[in-house]
């Protein structure tokens, strides 16, 4: 009998090893969870490797069944973190969506799935697919900002609405009234991406500080100092 329970024990060790869970990713009903199929972490075979292609797999996790499988879209060794660390998993509250957002050194991208009619999760449409339809603002011009970005999937509000955040990184000749951060809310089904609502300062950039519109400057157009 003490044989049985080792070999168990053991065999249950292998297997959360061998699965490598992205940490929070479980769904609402506890039914669901990613996973890694490879990781960058000596306790999982197969190890990751520099020629390795990493899949994040949307699994149920009572018959290890894979929902979605989606290639791992960011740096895999852009640091010394195990991959899954990077990745960051948001449900919608029904469950019937959700939101993969992975964050490298400098920059952070993410992806949307969702339930269709036929009851599997497909990809919606690709985020940002327009900036300017995303946030009202012309593309800024990269000349004028720093090589890093995150674009990242903030959580789902109570009406089922994706809170999705952008933040471009400027330089000190970026000058307009692009706040170059942005959260913006987003319906979203399996084929159509619709921009709810906006939240952004007014203001605009000079020498590479940002001044709201309702900060007091002075006779040279500085801002005052806060008392």
């Amino acid at each position: 009998m003490k044989c049985v329970i080792i070999i168990t024990l053991f065999l249950v060790n292998l297997a959360c090893a061998d699965v490598p869970e992205i940490p929070k990713s479980l769904s609402p009903d506890g039914k669901i969870h990613a996973v890694m199929d490879i990781d960058r972490d000596p306790m999982i075979s197969p190890e990751w490797k520099e020629d390795s292609f990493p899949q994040i797999e949307i699994t149920q996790k009572d018959t290890g069944k894979v929902l979605a499988s989606v290639a791992y879209f960011g740096s895999p060794g852009s640091d010394a973190r195990p991959i899954r660390e990077h990745v960051r998993v948001d449900w919608r509250h029904d469950g019937k969506a959700f939101g993969i957002t992975i964050d490298d050194r400098f920059y952070s991208s993410c992806v949307i799935y969702v339930l269709n009619q036929k009851g599997k999760f497909v990809s919606a449409p690709s985020l940002p697919t327009d900036y300017e339809k995303l946030t009202g603002f012309p593309v800024p011009d990269v000349k004028h900002l720093r090589p890093r970005g995150r674009d990242t999937v903030v959580g789902w509000n109570e009406e089922g609405h994706l809170i999705y955040s952008i933040f471009l990184s400027p330089l000190p000749t970026f000058t307009g009234n692009d706040p170059l951060l942005h959260r913006i809310y987003l319906d979203i089904t399996p084929t159509k991406l619709t921009v709810v609502k906006r939240e952004q300062e007014k203001g605009e950039w000079r020498r590479g500080d940002w001044i709201p519109t309702n900060v007091e400057q002075d006779a040279a157009g500085n801002p005052l100092p806060v008392e």
